[in-house]
C-alpha cells in the first residue's frame, strides 16, 4: 500500500477540529430529491474554508467541496440512487445521483493508502438546501496540476482567483 506524502499529511491537518459544542446540521440533496441527507458541520458552515479545485472531474461538475466526517453525513433517502465514479488512480469515489446526475460527494477511499487518517467524505457544499455560495470562504487550489490524492509528486497549493 502506498504511504501519504507530505502533501496529503498537510491536507488533513489543514482540515477542522469537530468541535461538538460548535456545529451546524444542514439538509441537502441532489437536484431531483431522490437522494436526501444531512450534514452535521464543525465549525459551522459560515466558517469553514471550502475548497474548489481545477482539476477536470470538479471543473466539468462544479464541486466545491467541505470535508466533514463519515458519520457526520447521514443519508434519509435515495441510498439505492447514488452511483459511483472512479478515474486515474481510483483513490477516490465520486458518488452521484443516477436520476438527475448530480454530483454529490466523494470517498477519497483515504483507508486504501495504509495509514490512519480521518475518515472523511467530500461534500460537494452546491447540494446544501438554501447555501449561498457568493457568502462561503473559498480557497482555490490547482488539482489540475497536483491534486494531494493523486500522486506521488503532488503538492497542495493554494491559486489566485482568475
Amino acid at each position: 500500500m502506498a504511504e501519504l506524502n507530505d502533501a496529503q499529511r498537510a491536507f488533513i491537518a489543514s482540515l477542522p477540529s469537530f468541535d461538538p459544542t460548535s456545529t451546524s446540521v444542514h439538509a441537502a440533496s441532489c437536484h431531483c430529491g431522490a437522494i436526501q441527507y444531512t450534514i452535521t458541520l464543525s465549525p459551522p458552515l459560515s466558517a469553514q474554508k471550502v475548497g474548489s479545485c481545477s482539476c477536470t472531474i470538479c471543473t466539468k461538475n462544479g464541486y466545491l467541496f467541505l470535508y466533514p466526517r463519515r458519520q457526520d453525513l447521514v443519508v434519509h433517502k435515495g441510498e439505492d440512487a447514488l452511483k459511483s465514479y472512479q478515474f486515474g488512480k481510483r483513490q477516490l469515489l465520486h458518488r452521484f445521483c443516477v436520476e438527475c446526475g448530480s454530483s454529490v460527494w466523494h470517498d477519497p477511499r483515504l483507508w486504501m493508502l495504509g495509514e490512519v487518517v480521518p475518515d472523511l467524505l467530500g461534500v460537494n457544499v452546491r447540494m446544501i438546501k438554501g447555501v449561498k455560495v457568493e457568502e462561503l470562504d473559498v480557497a482555490r487550489f490547482d488539482g489540475y496540476a497536483n491534486y494531494p490524492f493523486i500522486g506521488e509528486s503532488a503538492h497542495l497549493r493554494e491559486t489566485t482567483t482568475p
